[in-house]
This record gives structure tokens, sequence and C-alpha cells, in this order.
């Protein structure tokens, strides 16, 4: 049986969300002169910081934001929450 994300070690958690991230978030933010970065991850609770032209832009703490979770969510486990730091 697979071991549910929250109870992975830490460094196979921020394998599998840097894989997801690179696979459908990064191209787009990097596209638009942006990045991200993970800062924490607790539980299903993963906490991001945008950094260049992602970094205060409007979008990020709205669409951006739940563009990411979805990537989470469907790449690693549907109870990912994404906030930003």
């Amino acid at each position: 049986m697979k071991t549910p994300f929250n109870k992975q070690p830490i460094v196979k958690q921020i394998k599998a969300i840097n894989e997801a991230l690179e696979e459908n978030v990064m191209p787009m933010l990097m596209s638009h002169g942006g990045g991200l970065e993970i800062m924490d991850i607790e539980g299903w609770k993963v906490t991001v910081r945008y950094y260049g032209a992602c970094h205060g832009c409007p979008l990020a703490d709205t669409g951006t934001l739940e563009f990411i979770e979805q990537a989470l969510q469907g790449a690693i486990d549907e109870r990912i929450v994404v906030i930003q730091s």
C-alpha cells in the first residue's frame, strides 16, 4: 500500500511537489517572469512564496494559487491545500 502524502518523509514530499510544479506550473509562471518556491509543508498544507513578477501580482492571490493547488491535488492528492506566505 502506498504511504499517504502527509506521512511520507519530507524529502519525498518536496520531490513530489517539485515534479508536479515543474511539469504543470513553473513554465507558466516563468513565461510571465516569475516563479515560486516551497516554504513549508505541514500535513496536507503546502505554503509557497512567489518571486519575480509573480510577487505582488493580484492574480497570484486568487487564480494562480488555485491553479497551483489544483495541479498538486491532481498529481499528488486531492486533500492538498496551498497557501501563500
